[in-house]
């Protein structure tokens, strides 16, 4: 393959309601944290990962009006690092998802009560969601053959 290629694609749940924003030169960026869990290993412990995101324009304002904490959620995008420096003066590193795309995998969450403070609800569900919810296995990934 020629060249680079960063592409990043996640399942996780909101960790907290999305924060939209502004640049200075009056860019909508919408941030939020995904929640994404990893296969549980041998030893049976669940372990999560958590990610930073952020959408910009359309989909920004989108996204600041249809996610909410807790909800399911598809990210696609790509990895980005950048390097600053604390108010204690310490070096850090910071990777963030900068999303080029997003949808959302289930309904508006449990005990939502449909108050939604102000944001509009959000679309029904697609009739693919009808299907089991699928749990993942270790064994699964064994052929049976």
């Amino acid at each position: 393959m020629a060249g680079s290629y960063n592409h990043i694609v996640l399942v996780g749940r909101l960790v907290a309601d999305p924060e939209l924003r502004q640049t200075q030169q009056g860019v909508p960026v919408t941030s939020f944290r995904i929640a994404v869990d990893r296969p549980r290993g041998r030893d049976g412990d669940k372990q999560t990962d958590f990610f930073g995101v952020s959408v910009w324009r359309q989909r920004a304002e989108r996204a600041a009006e249809f996610l909410q904490k807790g909800r399911l959620v598809l990210i696609g995008g790509r990895v980005q690092i950048r390097e600053y420096t604390d108010r204690e003066n310490n070096k850090r590193t910071a990777v963030d998802v900068v999303a080029d795309d997003f949808q959302m995998l289930d309904a508006r969450p449990a005990g939502d009560g449909g108050g939604s403070g102000g944001r509009a609800p959000a679309p029904a569900p697609a009739a693919s969601s009808d299907l089991p919810e699928y749990e993942y296995n270790v064994a699964d990934e064994e052929v049976p053959f």
